[in-house]
């Protein structure tokens, strides 16, 4: 499965160029907790890798647009001909495609990797260094820093709700109110 972890990670840069987003930091932090998590909530690490890589696979940049709203649904639709292409077998391709349509909870969530899944995606919205990522990306953008700033608070209290895993949950408060405070300056 590494093989797979490493077509999905090459995949997902080259849409990253294509796409011009999401920003590439974020994803590795995404990356970064999915393995912690994988580790602690002891699941098969590559699954939750894979997802997370392929997870963003069909994205815009177009603030609330529809590619945005529909990115999990078609990024799953994407990703699959490419699991299958790599031999992934029947079963871990249902666990990865269910990882990657539930990220943002508009299905259910079928197995524990999937909440790891989900919880890493969100986590990087609940950290400071994602926040400032996100607000980065925003100015190359062209937002104003005020509307950005907004923006990364709203992100950050939409992914917060999502976080269903209890080390996530703790870590996430504290992040948040450093957050809010850096940016109350």
């Amino acid at each position: 499965m590494e093989e797979v972890v490493k077509k999905a990670k090459e995949l997902m840069y080259e849409q990253t160029k294509k796409n011009k987003a999401p920003a590439w930091g974020l994803t590795e932090i995404a990356i970064e907790k999915g393995e912690e998590l994988a580790n602690q909530y002891n699941v098969n690490k590559d699954l939750v890798l894979i997802s997370l890589y392929l997870q963003h696979t069909v994205f815009s940049r177009v603030y609330k647009g529809e590619i945005q709203k529909k990115h999990p649904q078609l990024s799953a639709e994407f990703s699959k001909k490419y699991l299958e292409e790599w031999g992934v077998s029947k079963e871990n391709q249902k666990v990865i495609l269910n990882s990657i349509e539930a990220h943002h909870n508009a299905i259910k969530a079928t197995s524990l990797v999937a909440e790891v899944v989900k919880n890493a995606e969100c986590f990087k919205f609940v950290t400071v260094k994602g926040a400032l990522i996100w607000l980065h990306e925003l100015g190359l953008r062209g937002v104003s820093y005020e509307e950005s700033v907004e923006r990364v608070i709203e992100k950050m209290e939409q992914k917060k709700k999502l976080l269903t895993l209890s080390a996530c949950i703790e870590e996430a408060e504290k992040n948040c109110k450093d957050i809010i405070q850096i940016f109350s300056l």
